[in-house]
């Protein structure tokens, strides 16, 4: 992999036009009238679906709908990101119903995470797509200042920006360079054995995840190291785990499962479920260093 091998969508700018979309969960209108008020204030137009408050019923017919759907919002010349408005459940279905050769050739932003986590590797993987695990529209009135303030940068930076994060915690020396790439941990394991399954190797990996029991958390990692998928992975940064049970049992998991790597591993990352969610762009080359404790963005 090479410092400049992926594709960096256009920014967007004050004034264009932001999707709102829902692949996964429909939304509660007070959540997402929260969010869009935000994105309006800061000056980008909205725009939007019925679909997004709208129960989803069971069935290829609903996924094939939604798929559609997320591909008129894409391919509109008006709009230049995507952005999701909640997680929840369902991405992993649209998959095989989207004309992926036709969302390639009108690249945007796409911003997201949790089960949004299978459109941004799916996209990126496919297309050498730089795609952006963020937060969600439901998620802005929740964040911290910095995480929100992040969130607009990389929505309007013209390409790479250098971002250091420090103070993490170091639980396997060493440093690496590489793209970085990741996301939501339960979600990359359900790709696993599909056809959208993840290719990790070469990449500096990020994890997040929340309300999962320790045990879980070591049988889907474990999962990942005997299916092969974290061959080659040059390092691993830990997000935020919320609600997976004390610190103390989480980094002895963490640490235990992911030693046999035998690369940098740092924990505390600020990404995930929790209100310092910042955004973090999947093809983004970075460096980890357990010297410095720390995970760089670095500038073109």
């Amino acid at each position: 992999m090479t410092r400049n091998g992926f594709l960096w969508p256009a920014p967007v700018v004050p004034g264009e036009v932001v999707a709102v979309a829902a692949p996964g969960s429909h939304v509660a209108r007070p959540a997402w009238e929260a969010g869009v008020r935000i994105l309006k204030d800061r000056g980008f137009k909205v725009r939007y679906g019925d679909e997004l408050f709208q129960p989803r019923a069971w069935g290829v017919a609903t996924d094939r709908l939604i798929a559609r759907r997320f591909e008129e919002m894409w391919l509109d010349p008006e709009v230049k990101a995507v952005v999701g408005v909640r997680g929840g459940y369902g991405c992993l279905k649209l998959l095989p119903h989207l004309n992926v050769e036709a969302l390639g050739q009108a690249p945007k932003r796409l911003v997201g995470f949790s089960d949004l986590t299978n459109l941004l590797w799916y996209l990126h993987l496919r297309l050498g797509l730089v795609t952006f695990h963020g937060p969600i529209v439901a998620q802005l009135p929740e964040l911290t200042p910095a995480a929100r303030e992040d969130f607009f940068a990389w929505l309007t930076a013209p390409g790479p920006r250098g971002v250091t994060y420090e103070n993490l915690t170091v639980l396997h020396p060493g440093a690496a360079e590489g793209p970085l790439a990741g996301g939501n941990l339960t979600t990359l394991c359900h790709l696993v054995g599909t056809p959208f399954a993840p290719q990790m190797r070469g990449y500096l990996l990020f994890l997040e995840d929340h309300n999962e029991a320790l045990y879980r958390l070591d049988r889907m990692l474990h999962h990942l190291l005997f299916a092969g998928v974290l061959d080659g992975v040059r390092g691993v940064v830990l997000g935020g785990f919320v609600n997976c049970g004390s610190r103390e049992g989480l980094l002895e998991v963490l640490t235990t499962a992911l030693a046999p790597l035998n690369v940098p591993v740092l924990a505390d990352l600020p990404v995930g479920h929790q209100p310092d969610n910042h955004t973090l762009p999947l093809g983004a080359w970075a460096r980890l260093d357990a010297g410095a404790a720390a995970l760089t963005l670095l500038p073109s």
